[in-house]
């Protein structure tokens, strides 16, 4: 799949659900997104996320780790992702 890490990266520009998936309160510090691709196959894809979580009170942050699938279409697009 031609260029599948940028069309990860894109997908993950702009997630705050992933802090509700992982059961967050604060706000994801963009520059800290970073993952691996475990898993590739015709129509999904199975990727390892590491983010720092940053907190409502001073100086608090967490260190948040998931595992999510993300589904193609025929043309090799995200068209939905869910932790798993």
């Amino acid at each position: 799949m031609p260029d599948l890490e940028g069309k990860i990266a894109d997908f993950l520009e702009d997630r705050q659900a992933l802090l509700q998936c992982t059961e967050g309160q604060g706000y994801w510090q963009a520059d800290s997104m970073e993952f691996d691709i475990l898993e590739t196959g015709e129509r999904a894809v199975i990727i390892a996320i590491r983010f720092i979580e940053v907190m409502m009170d001073p100086g608090g942050q967490v260190d948040r780790c998931a595992r999510m699938r993300l589904e193609l279409d025929e043309f090799g697009e995200i068209v939905s992702a869910r932790l798993c």
